[in-house]
């Protein structure tokens, strides 16, 4: 660097003119600006030099973020000031108020000092207070106002006189300020930079960039065929990231999540899906793998994991029969654009997304890619605790990517190199520039050509400074790209190429910036995830620890461990960062199904039962409402001693159906209430679900008693029945003595050879006493009644 000594504290202005411009002769100089401004079209045929630069205003809609009315100012090139040039800037105004602004002036003043640190030019981008704007270079008059809701632009050029730079300034960082002044009040002020150059040598600045390509927030841990075709049409968002980047100086990091997604569909992959994956193929840049789904690492590890999330399974969600070889005449057709009968997506003839003989692809294949490196970690910048760093090491990531307030102990006038080192066994640190990173990112997502020009001003001027802070100092400087989605790809390319038109920055590759000597003075600043973000992850993962040990019951446990690790790691995105309440909201609705998985199988009996038997088997329901079998075993426990029941027992149940299962159970000692226990658990002793609890009256001594009872019944019955039979035979023997009674002629004689028949029975029975006598037992002689005495 030149020294500068007095010249850079040199004003802007020649004396005379900054004397005009002193407060206290302000009117003064506001006449001679009148008097100027009305010269205009008498001398719009002069050269620039010779005269107050012209004003060019167009008008465009304004979003307006707040009832205020801003300002901003940049250059209109990203070229650097040499001497004997004009600077020509550009003035937005955005007017947010529902009130007009009336015509007013302009005033473009030139910071006192040059920018010669990354602190002094970040404190002029972003005061802390408000403090003086600097020497003044130009008031010019606007000559229209500005209407409610809208936006002006206003195209100024200083002459190089008022500029005030010669030759004998050193090159750097300039800042400019615009105040927007209504009569005696500045309505609105605004600041930039640019670079002032003068041929020096310059010692370009290492620079590598690094751009994330992921899709929007979702709850599932695979895109649909839907969404895919979305995302990689021409203006999706896969195919904005991968044009802005592609071919270019940028290192690649992609979400495994993408690559699977697309390959999982076989044929049923949208055509433009599979050509942006051949094109990613085909990408000369540099590719690492971010986690799958892009889950953020430290939210994971903060959260209790013990080791990093990954994939388990994915044949759960393949379709055996979008990968079955098919004839030449079920070919898809060559149009691209071209679609099925039912509307599904034919892909085309360029390279399939999974080449496939008829067999489905594996786990491995799916995720499988040619990566430039696979140990490197990317978790949410600036939220990485130290403990997070013994997790990425144990799932093989050596080197993790940091924000900026991961790290501290940079000396202030000095811009160290991206690596640190985070101490023995911890790996290696690549520190991101916060300030550059976040120009470059709102340079990729600027909407207008003011604001791109705004922002990419500050890259240049961040870079300006890093490289003169220590001359001929080579430094090699790591920027990140946003994790999101550009609003047009254009706008990505246009940042990344305007980077190249820089003298002062050089392109560096990823594995450049991790060979540089970590910085001594720099040491790792441990931080931490938000404490309501890390208590859900928390949630999350216990959940599918339950979710795990359910499964063990199941007769295909893949089916849902495999998906249920898919949308766990889904639902821990980076993406989600930024939409808390949504994440929220989809925590809940994935805790709230997990909740009905895990008790899909129930216990339907709800009881009373009596028990009236000493020994008794009671009938216990089991629903399943899977789609598939489960083998559980039944565990019932007593709630006193009047119950004595045995071992658990084992049940498989098919899908969705109900079964019932025996539980044998002895009563003991008394009569009264019981409750059982009931609990399903898996063959590996895993509580299933909560427990149900099914009343039972137990009435031990009903059966000795009734069996008591009907004994002596049956002895009552047959002994009356025996003492009966006695009697009447008593009554029978007893009648032929009943002779001397008077005879009352009722009856006829008996004829001769006629046995004489026995009186009837004067008493009335009913039973088996009244019935004849069986002619099977031979009559008696007692009982042959003799002839009538005379």
């Amino acid at each position: 660097m030149v020294a500068e000594s007095v010249l850079k504290h040199r004003p802007a202005l020649p004396g005379t003119v900054r004397g005009l411009w002193s407060r206290t002769k302000r009117p003064i100089g506001a006449v001679l600006i009148g008097l100027l401004a009305g010269a205009l079209p008498v001398t719009a045929g002069l050269p620039a030099s010779a005269t107050v630069p012209t004003m060019a205003t167009t008008q465009t809609p304004a979003v307006a973020s707040s009832n205020a009315v801003n300002l901003s100012v940049a250059p209109t090139t990203l070229e650097p000031l040499r001497a004997g040039q004009d600077l020509i800037v550009t003035v937005t105004v955005e007017n947010a108020t529902s009130n007009t602004i009336p015509a007013g002036t302009i005033d473009l003043f030139l910071a006192e000092r040059a920018l010669i640190s990354r602190n002094t030019l970040n404190g002029w981008l972003d005061p802390e207070k408000s403090s003086k704007p600097g020497d003044l270079m130009l008031s010019e008059p606007m000559t229209v106002s500005i209407q409610p809701d809208s936006t002006e632009i206003f195209t100024l050029t200083v002459p190089a006189d008022s500029v005030g730079l010669t030759s004998g300034n050193a090159w750097g960082a300039r800042g400019i300020a615009a105040t927007l002044n209504t009569g005696d009040k500045v309505r609105a002020e605004g600041r930039g930079t640019f670079v002032w150059y003068s041929d020096e040598e310059v010692t370009p600045v290492n620079l590598s960039v690094i751009m994330p390509i992921t899709v929007p927030a979702q709850a599932t841990g695979l895109i649909t065929a839907k969404a895919l075709e979305a995302f990689t049409a021409p203006t999706g968002v896969l195919s904005r990231q991968l044009d802005g980047v592609v071919g270019g100086p940028v290192t690649i990091a992609i979400d495994p999540m993408i690559i699977a997604s697309i390959r999982i569909l076989g044929r049923a992959a949208p055509p433009g899906a599979i050509a942006w994956l051949n094109r990613l193929d085909q990408a000369p840049n540099d590719i690492f793998p971010l986690s799958y789904a892009d889950t953020d690492l430290a939210l994971q590890a903060q959260a209790g994991a013990e080791s990093l999330l990954a994939p388990t399974s994915f044949e759960q969600s393949i379709d055996p029969a979008l990968f079955a070889a098919t004839d030449q005449a079920e070919s898809p057709p060559s149009d691209p654009g071209a679609s099925s009968a039912t509307g599904t997506p034919v892909p085309s003839t360029d390279q399939p997304a999974t080449p496939s003989d008829g067999t489905p692809p594996t786990s491995e294949e799916l995720l499988a890619w040619e990566y430039s490196a696979t140990d490197i970690g990317w978790p949410a910048e600036g939220a990485v605790a130290s403990a997070d760093l013994d997790v990425f090491m144990a799932g093989g990531l050596n080197t993790t990517i940091l924000g900026g307030s991961n790290a501290s102990g940079a000396a202030p006038d000095f811009t160290p190199d991206a690596p640190i080192g985070l101490g023995t066994g911890k790996g290696l640190g690549l520190v991101v520039d916060d300030p550059l990173a976040a120009a470059l990112r709102t340079a990729a997502a600027a909407t207008t050509d003011d604001s791109w020009r705004e922002a990419m001003s500050e890259v240049s001027s961040q870079l300006a400074v890093v490289s003169a802070e220590r001359p001929g100092t080579e430094r090699t400087l790591l920027a990140t790209l946003d994790r999101g989605w550009p609003p047009s790809a254009e706008r990505l390319t246009d940042t990344i190429d305007a980077l190249a038109g820089l003298l002062w920055y050089a392109p560096s590759t990823l594995p450049e910036v991790r060979a540089s000597v970590p910085a001594e003075e720099v040491t790792f600043d441990s931080q931490a995830e938000p404490k309501d973000r890390v208590a859900l992850a928390t949630r999350l993962l216990e959940r599918e620890k339950e979710v795990t040990d359910f499964s063990s019951a199941l007769s295909d446990p893949v089916v849902v461990t495999g998906t249920q690790r898919l949308d766990l790691m889904a639902l821990l995105s980076t993406s989600w960062v930024p939409q808390e309440t949504a994440w929220t909201d989809a925590v809940g609705t994935s805790l709230a199904a997990s909740t009905g998985l895990l008790e899909s199988i129930t216990v339907a009996t709800k009881g009373p039962i009596n028990v009236v038997g000493s020994q008794v088997d009671i009938p216990v329901t089991l629903d399943n409402a899977l789609n598939q079998a489960v083998t559980v075993m039944v565990r019932v426990v007593p709630s006193n001693g009047r119950l004595l029941v045995g071992e658990a027992v084992e049940s498989t149940i098919e899908a969705q159906s109900a079964r019932t299962v025996t539980i044998p159970v002895t009563a003991a000692v008394g009569n009264g209430a019981v409750t059982l226990r009931v609990t399903l658990l898996t063959p590996a002793g895993t509580i299933i679900s909560q427990p149900s609890l099914i009343p039972i009256n137990v009435r031990a001594d009903w059966e000795g008693l009734g069996s008591l009872l009907f004994a002596a019944f049956v002895v009552l019955f047959f002994g009356f029945g025996v003492w009966r039979n006695f009697l009447r035979r008593r009554r029978e023997r007893a009648a032929p003595e009943a002779g001397d009674e008077p005879d009352t002629g009722d009856d006829p004689e008996p004829q001769a050879g006629t046995a004489a028949q026995p009186a009837p029975d004067l008493e009335p029975e009913s039973g088996p006493a009244d019935a004849a006598p069986d002619p099977l037992t031979p009559a008696r002689a007692g009982d042959v009644p003799t002839e009538p005495r005379d």
